[in-house]
């Protein structure tokens, strides 16, 4: 999963169209990725069709239910983990299944998961509510 979000953030940097992309990616796959790209690919999808049928038959409801858990609602920040990074992470995640969560309640997330020695040392007269306002924060947890 961590590969397809990867993908789909260099995907998104618009640099070639979408079959152009699946192209260039295939040297990376293997086995039955591989083989589930190249249909793809031969059955003439862009990028988004593809990142499409790849969430329905490889990461069916259960499993994204699964990886919400592990990777957006439980995934707690780690000791020498850079804030960015997780914050990052959480949100690449997040677009990547399709989590129906608003960016506030995602920010909500972060901040509740952060790393135990960080919330004692953070305050909120007013808890950050949008991702810029989160990323003042880190940037004076960071000062």
């Amino acid at each position: 999963m961590n590969l397809f979000v990867r993908l789909d953030e260099i995907y998104e940097l618009g640099l070639v169209e979408g079959r152009i992309f699946i192209i260039r990616i295939l040297a990376l796959l293997s086995g039955s990725v591989l083989v589930f790209v190249g249909n793809s690919l031969r059955e003439g999808n862009s990028w988004a069709a593809c990142k499409a049928n790849l969430l329905e038959k490889n990461f069916p409801y259960f499993v994204r239910g699964s990886l919400v858990r592990e990777r957006i609602m439980f995934y707690f920040h780690k000791e020498r983990q850079p804030l960015r990074e997780y914050i990052e992470r959480v949100f690449r995640t997040s677009k990547f299944l399709n989590y129906q969560a608003t960016e506030e309640q995602l920010v909500d997330r972060v901040v509740m998961n952060f790393y135990p020695s960080i919330s004692v040392n953070t305050a909120f007269l007013d808890r950050p509510r949008p991702l810029k306002d989160l990323y003042r924060v880190v940037g004076l947890i960071e000062e």
